[in-house]
Parts: structure tokens; C-alpha cells; sequence
């Protein structure tokens, strides 16, 4: 053999051993690697360094961990991190049914089924059942969370094997949920958490806002009926009663805390409303028209399918009501507007719906105006100031809590679906009120 021959072997084994020893270097270590591979996959699931095929390698890695020893510390591990999750959650202001609908939109059902369970975790440490504030026990009992005390570990097994998924599909959900949640923005707290909730806090039900029950029902029971029946002129009648009904309340309740010289700013509150796909800028529309006409400003968290409403408490209650009659009334009108594939398409569906939003504002403007001269023949100019300071208190404590608000607009692409919506608008019950809605 050559000398050539001889040197050329000789470093090819040297290679040989530096490349063995490198790999023997990075074998992977299962008890040190599970908790790299966690953190690194929640930031490639969610944040500025989301990385599908990095996230895809990560739970690759993580799935293979099911079968190791190191697989129980791994889900202990990740228990521990999604209870972090939810403390962090709700002290950032979030409730259980927002959390849930903003995971549920980003991420889908699978991922707003594990959020379920991780809010369930958190209720049964923080013994939720007994003393949440009673809004939020409510959302326990609408997500179908019941008062056990099952561990966290146990949740999330517990969902595993209900999902009956791939550990990689599992791995990805767990991960998008810690990343969501690890970037998650403050929105304003509406209730006690869960600190003030073992300290008593947190009161056992929640203060009487808005109308009296009696009132509320009445209009309730008009509305549902308006919405129900298939005969224009009835439901004209009921809508007619229900917004005489709302008017008379909502400015004889402003005339009365003006008498009582109490302080405006601190009866403003602040609601938060979930809005639903599809079409959700035509839907947020639809409420920017009617809260507006009731002295309600709000701001549309488009990220998270997020609407928070700011206004006095009657003002709140009718707006809130108003919005869903009309709601069901778009719905029932767009069904009507026909079947064939034009009407079925995206565009003329969503154009629809703007402009229904948009004429119903325009008729509402109207609608205002009229209660306000009614109004006024009742409490002469007392009305004016009475009404403007409400509306400058409603708007201060707005401003107060979202500094920096974008304007938008949404463009119309379908003019079939615009026409067909402003004529649906027209036909909508809205007469002689601050708001007057019906089917």
C-alpha cells in the first residue's frame, strides 16, 4: 500500500471518529430534551417566531417521548404550564367563554376542547363553584364544567384519550395553546379573579344593572314575538310597543340619576360581547348602529372575535337586545333574499349584511331624533344637558380605557347584495323610538 494510500485512510478514520463523536454528542437526552422541546414549540406555535415546519419537527420529537420514561414527567411538565396559563389568562382580564372563543377561532375545536379542560383545572383549584363571582360560574355551566377535583394531570389525560388523536395532532394543540396564551394582550378585568375570590372579594352574585327585571321581561316577550311571527304589520305593532317600552325607560332612568346628582363617570360600565364568523365585520357594523343610537361606544377586538361595549347600564341592556332581535331579523331576511348561487355566494351574503346594518343606522338616527322631540315635550330643555353630560361621561371613561382607537371601513363587493340588504332594512320595524327593531 502506498504512503498516499495510508494517509488517506488514516483521515478518513479520523473523520470517521469525529463524526461518530459528534452524534454521540448530540444523543438526544430524553430527561433534559422534553422541557427544551416544550419551550422551543411554544414559540414556534404562536408569537414572531412561529415556524410550521420547526413546530412540525418539535412535536415529531415530542410524540416519540409517549413511549420513553421521561413521557409522565413530560405531562406533568406541560399540566404545570397550562395551569400558569389560565392564572396568567384571567389576571390579564380574560374570562372562561372569551378565552375559549378566541382559542376556538384561531386554532379550532380541538384546541378550544383542551382550553375546556385547562379552565376546568383552574376552577377546581381555585374552588370556582363556590366563590366566583356569579357571571363566571355561569360561563363554567355554559362550557359544561363541572365542580370535581380532578388534578390537572388528570384533565389533560382525560382529553387526550378523548380526542383519540395522533400524539403529533395532541402535542400541537398543547403547544398553540401555551404560545397563544404566553402572548396574550391585557383587555379591561369585568370581574374579581381569582386572588380576590379566597378572600371573599368577589361577591356571591353580581350587582342589579340595567332595567327592572319586570320591564326587561316585557320587552323581552315583544321582541321574541316580533321576531317569531310572519306577518309584517304584527310584528310592526310589537316592535312599536317594545321600543316605546325601551325610550320611555331609558330616558326616564337618565332623568332620575340626573335628580340624584350622582356621579356619571362611576355608574359607566363596560360589557364584552362574542361575535360569531362568518361575517363578522357586518355584524359588529350592525351593533356599532344600534349601541350608537343608545349612547354606546364600542370597539371591535378583531383578533379575537371580541366586542366591548361601554355605556350606562340600561343602556347596555337595550342595546344588547336590540342587536340580537336584529340579528335574527338579518338572518331571516337574508334566507328570504333567495337561493340561487348568486345569493349563496360570500360576497353578496356579506354585502347584504352591511347594508342592512348600514340603513338600519340610518333609520335609527331618524328613530332617535323623533323619541328626543317626544321627550321633550314631557321635560322640556332639562333633556338636553341631562343627556349630553350622559354622553360625555360614557365617552371619557371610553377614552380612559382605549387611548388609541383605529377607525375602520369595510368595502362593498357585490352590489346585488347591497340593494337586496338596504331593501331588507327598509322593511325592518324601526319607528318612533331610540331604537325600534323587530322582524
Amino acid at each position: 500500500m502506498s504512503r498516499n494510500s495510508q494517509q488517506n485512510r488514516a483521515a478518513r478514520k479520523r473523520k470517521k471518529q469525529q463524526r461518530d463523536g459528534a452524534r454521540q454528542h448530540r444523543e438526544f437526552r430524553p430527561e433534559i430534551d422534553a422541557e427544551s422541546l416544550i419551550f422551543a414549540g411554544i414559540e414556534f406555535a404562536f408569537g414572531p417566531s412561529t415556524n410550521a415546519e420547526s413546530l412540525r419537527r418539535t412535536v415529531d420529537n415530542l410524540a416519540e417521548l409517549e413511549s420513553s420514561p421521561v413521557s409522565g414527567a413530560a405531562l406533568d411538565r406541560v399540566s404545570q404550564l397550562l395551569d400558569a396559563s389560565m392564572d396568567h389568562a384571567f389576571a390579564s382580564g380574560w374570562q372562561p367563554a372569551e378565552l375559549v372563543h378566541a382559542v376556538r377561532r384561531e386554532f379550532g375545536a380541538r384546541t378550544a376542547r383542551l382550553t375546556v379542560a385547562a379552565i376546568g383545572s383552574h376552577a377546581s383549584r381555585t374552588s370556582a363553584h363556590k366563590s366566583a363571582p356569579e357571571p363566571w360560574r355561569e360561563q363554567l355551566d355554559e362550557l359544561n364544567i363541572g365542580a370535581d377535583d380532578a388534578p390537572a394531570r388528570g384533565r389533560l389525560s382525560a382529553w387526550r384519550a378523548a380526542e383519540n388523536a395522533e400524539p403529533t395532532a395532541t402535542w400541537t394543540a398543547i403547544l398553540s395553546l401555551l404560545g397563544f396564551c404566553n402572548y396574550l394582550v391585557p383587555i379591561t378585568p369585568l370581574m374579581a379573579t381569582a386572588p380576590d375570590w379566597v378572600t371573599g372579594a368577589a361577591a356571591s352574585r353580581p350587582a342589579k344593572r340595567g332595567a327592572e327585571p319586570k320591564v326587561l321581561s316585557r320587552i323581552r316577550g315583544l321582541l321574541a314575538k316580533a321576531e317569531a311571527t310572519t306577518f309584517a304589520e304584527e310584528a310592526e305593532t310589537l316592535s312599536a310597543k317594545a321600543q316605546d317600552l325601551m325610550t320611555r325607560y331609558a330616558i326616564d332612568s337618565a332623568v332620575i340619576d340626573a335628580h340624584a346628582h350622582t356621579s356619571l363617570s362611576d355608574q359607566v360600565v363596560t360589557r364584552r360581547l362574542l361575535v360569531d364568523n362568518p361575517y363578522p365585520e357586518a355584524k359588529v357594523q350592525l351593533l356599532h348602529c344600534v349601541a350608537k343610537t343608545n349612547n354606546v361606544r364600542v370597539l371591535w377586538h378583531q383578533r379575537f372575535g371580541l366586542v366591548s361595549m361601554v355605556g350606562m347600564p340600561v343602556d347596555l341592556d337595550l342595546s344588547e337586545m336590540l342587536f340580537t332581535s336584529l340579528l335574527v331579523q338579518a338572518s331571516h331576511a337574508l334566507s328570504e333574499a333567495g337561493g340561487d348561487r348568486v345569493k349563496r355566494s360570500p360576497s353578496f351574503r356579506r354585502s347584504f349584511l352591511l347594508a342592512f346594518a348600514t340603513r338600519i343606522g340610518e333609520r335609527l338616527v331618524i328613530a332617535r331624533e323623533q323619541a328626543g322631540r317626544d321627550a321633550s315635550s314631557q321635560y322640556g330643555k332639562e333633556l338636553v344637558p341631562i343627556m349630553a353630560e350622559r354622553s360625555e361621561a360614557v365617552g371619557s371613561v371610553f377614552e380612559k380605557q382605549f387611548p388609541s382607537v383605529v377607525t375602520t371601513s369595510h368595502s362593498v363587493t357585490n352590489a346585488h347584495g347591497w340593494q337586496a340588504g338596504r331593501v331588507a332594512a327598509e322593511l325592518a320595524d324601526l319607528s318612533g323610538g331610540r331604537e325600534r327593531i323587530a322582524e
